[in-house]
C-alpha cells in the first residue's frame, strides 16, 4: 500500500513540474506591410509597402499569465540579434495572450493566438519630434506562423 501511495505522490509531483514548464514557440518568417509616406507628405501619398522580413525569426515564451516575444534578425550566418523583448503579465484570454512594448518613439503590440499558433505584431514609430502636427507616424503590421520549439529542434 505504501508503494502505491509513493507512486501516486511521485506522479503528482512530476505532473505539477511538467505543468510549470513554460511553452516555447519558434516562428517562421513573418509576412507584413508598412506604411510609407510619399516625398510630399500629403495624405494621398501614404501607401502600404511589402516589408522584406526574410531575416526575421521571432520566438514566443508563455509562462502562465506572462508572455515574452523576441524579434530576432539573422545577420547572414554570424548569429542573430534580438531586436525587441516584450513582457506582459496581465492580458491573457482563453484564445490569446497580449504583450506590449512602449518607449519614447515606438509602440508595439504583440498578440499570440493559441489555437493557430500565430503571432501578430502591430508597430507604430515616430522617428523624432516633428514640427508638423499632422505628420504620419510609421506603422507596420506583421503575422508569423509559429510551432512548438521542441518540434523545431528536430528539423
Amino acid at each position: 500500500m505504501w508503494r502505491s501511495v509513493g507512486c501516486v505522490l511521485l506522479l503528482l509531483a512530476t505532473t505539477s513540474a511538467a505543468i510549470a514548464e513554460p511553452s516555447r514557440f519558434t516562428c517562421d518568417t513573418p509576412r507584413g506591410k508598412r506604411v510609407e509616406v510619399g516625398a510630399f507628405g500629403k495624405d494621398s501619398d501614404v501607401q502600404w509597402i511589402d516589408d522584406d522580413l526574410d531575416a526575421v525569426r521571432p520566438s514566443v515564451v508563455i509562462d502562465g499569465e506572462t508572455s515574452s516575444v523576441t524579434w530576432r534578425t539573422s545577420d547572414g550566418g554570424q548569429g542573430s540579434q534580438a531586436h525587441h523583448l516584450c513582457v506582459c503579465g496581465r492580458d491573457r484570454t482563453a484564445a490569446s495572450i497580449f504583450a506590449t512594448r512602449v518607449d519614447e518613439s515606438t509602440a508595439e503590440i504583440f498578440r499570440f493566438y493559441f489555437a493557430s499558433k500565430s503571432l501578430y505584431r502591430l508597430t507604430s514609430d515616430l522617428a523624432g519630434p516633428s514640427p508638423d502636427a499632422k505628420a504620419t507616424p510609421f506603422a507596420a503590421t506583421y503575422l508569423a506562423t509559429c510551432r512548438d520549439q521542441e518540434g523545431a529542434a528536430g528539423r
